[in-house]
């Protein structure tokens, strides 16, 4: 393992009352560094987004290499509740988006009386954590579910909200259409194609098994063609992360939660048809892909096991092979599993700024980064 060179490392946000988490980051075509984070009530145990319908996704910003951040704001509007882990893309136009997965939830009364769907009531949430793995909250609150947890889920819906000022407001909103596949829940951002197609990477949420992207020729306004990416037996392919790479392929990188090990798979004609999805030997999750300018690859990711860390590995062959038994170690000794979802970004300055969530030694969770070269 090697250590990055340290610029500078500090919280962008962290409220006691407040839980914030799971973060991205773009940098703005005026130049500022902008994040989006999950943020709910801080409460005995840890409910994250699939689990709790009091998240919504804030933005802040930074015009000073991250040294001050502005008050958090919602987006696009208060309007937006019960949401999933958003992404955001700065478009070569200078446009920005921001892409969401919102939950519909109902209180446990009102679920039973006849709610109009299909609903997922809190026993079942306990099941969904304990097999995860990701909390201790299921085995916590099995006793009794709904003392903790008193409401019911259903399905949801997937937009793409457009930003004409650099991500300060998103005044217009676009529903997309997932076609064959059951949701449409992804938190990496989309990738801009040659010819300025963009390809938005989701997942099918609830059953998350399965990548597909959708696609849209008119800078993010309607989206279309939902298409398959990755689906095997025996795996469960979730929260994808898309690049372009310098030999002009779109590589795609995705956890797995049955293996626990990072798999890729790429595409050589912009998105159409995609190769098998095989193992590439990361251990981590989930993956955030970023195209440096001499054209390697850099896949930052978390590491919820001792040692917790926040991590980082290079490809200089477009995302074919990694250098995986020498990460790079960007925030190394953090306090426990509560971490993770980094992302990176390259400043005009050359150096890297990643953002990620961790607890501080007060057992507070919240935003931070690290600027780093390496």
């Amino acid at each position: 393992m090697s250590n990055v060179k340290v610029i500078s490392q500090a919280t962008i946000f962290r409220n006691g009352y407040r839980y914030a988490s799971h973060p991205h980051a773009a940098l703005g075509a005026d130049g500022e560094i902008v994040v989006v984070f999950n943020q709910t009530r801080r409460n005995r145990f840890i409910f994250h987004p699939p689990h709790d319908p009091e998240y919504r996704n804030l933005v802040t910003r930074s015009d000073s290499l991250g040294q001050t951040w502005s008050p958090p704001q919602v987006a696009p509007s208060y309007d937006y509740s019960g949401m999933e882990c958003a992404s955001l893309t700065t478009l070569s136009s200078g446009r920005m988006l921001l892409n969401q997965w919102k939950n519909r939830w109902y209180p446990l009364a009102l679920a039973r009386a006849g709610a109009p769907e299909l609903v997922q009531y809190p026993d079942e949430f306990v099941r969904e954590l304990v097999v995860s793995g990701e909390l201790d909250t299921g085995s916590q609150i099995s006793g009794d579910p709904e003392d903790f947890a008193p409401w019911a889920r259903g399905h949801g819906d997937a937009f793409v909200h457009v930003s004409e000022d650099h991500g300060r407001s998103f005044a217009v909103t676009t529903r997309i259409d997932t076609g064959q596949f059951h949701g449409g829940y992804g938190l990496r951002g989309c990738v801009e194609l040659p010819d300025g197609t963009l390809l938005l990477p989701l997942n099918d949420i609830p059953e998350f098994c399965t990548i597909f992207t959708v696609r849209s020729n008119d800078g993010g306004l309607s989206w279309r063609n939902p298409n398959l990416v990755a689906r095997r037996d025996g795996h469960l392919f979730t929260e994808a992360a898309m690049t372009l790479a310098r030999d002009g392929s779109v590589l795609c990188m995705m956890r797995d939660d049955t293996t626990r090990i990072m798999h890729s798979c790429r595409s050589a004609d912009q998105g159409v048809s995609w190769s098998v999805a095989e193992a590439n030997g990361i251990d981590g999750y989930p993956p955030h892909l970023l195209t440096l300018p001499d054209g390697r690859i850099l896949c930052t990711y978390g590491v919820r096991q001792p040692e917790f860390s926040i991590r980082a590995v290079l490809s200089d062959d477009n995302g074919r092979n990694w250098q995986s038994r020498d990460p790079l170690m960007i925030r190394r000794h953090l306090r426990n599993r509560d971490l993770g979802y980094p992302a990176t970004l390259m400043l005009d300055d050359g150096s890297l700024f990643t953002v990620y969530y961790c607890q501080d030694a007060n057992g507070v969770t919240g935003i931070e980064f690290t600027r780093w070269r390496r």
